[in-house]
C-alpha cells in the first residue's frame, strides 16, 4: 500500500488550503470555503497534492492513482440478489470478473480488488 506523499500537517498543503479558501476563479467569483485545520480546504489540498503524487485515499486506505482509475464505475457492474439478500453477485461487464459475498458492500469491495488486480497485471503484461 502506498504511503500519502503530503501530510495533512505539510507546509505544502496548509499553503495550498489558504488559498482555496478564498481562491480566485475562472468564472470572475472568488470560492468561499471553509478553511483551517478542521475546514474542507486542508483535506482538499491534501487530496489534490497526493492526487498529483499519484496517491489517492479511498475507502479508509491510501492506494495508487492507478488503481482508483481502473475501479469499474456502477453502471459496468452488473448485480444479483442471490436468496433473501443472503449473497451478492457482482459481475464486471468488460473484464467477465465476479465477487460472491454475504454483504452487498462486501461484494463491491471485493470485486474493485480483483479489477484493480486484473488491470496492474494486464498492464504488467502490456510493457512486456
Amino acid at each position: 500500500m502506498p504511503e500519502p506523499k503530503f501530510k495533512a500537517t505539510d507546509p505544502a498543503v496548509i499553503d495550498l488550503g489558504k488559498f482555496l479558501e478564498a481562491a480566485p476563479l475562472s468564472n470572475g467569483t472568488v470560492a468561499n470555503l471553509p478553511g483551517g485545520q478542521n475546514g474542507v480546504t486542508n483535506v482538499l489540498a491534501q487530496a489534490i497534492l497526493n492526487w498529483q503524487a499519484n496517491v489517492v485515499y479511498d475507502q479508509g486506505e491510501w492506494v495508487s492513482r492507478q488503481d482508483v482509475e481502473n475501479t469499474p464505475d456502477f453502471g459496468e457492474v452488473e448485480v444479483r440478489t442471490i436468496g433473501q439478500d443472503e449473497a451478492y453477485r457482482l459481475m464486471h461487464r468488460a473484464t467477465g470478473i465476479v465477487a460472491l459475498e454475504e454483504t452487498r458492500d462486501m461484494a463491491w469491495r471485493s470485486l474493485k480488488e480483483k479489477v484493480r488486480a486484473h488491470a496492474r497485471v494486464k498492464g504488467d503484461s502490456d510493457g512486456d
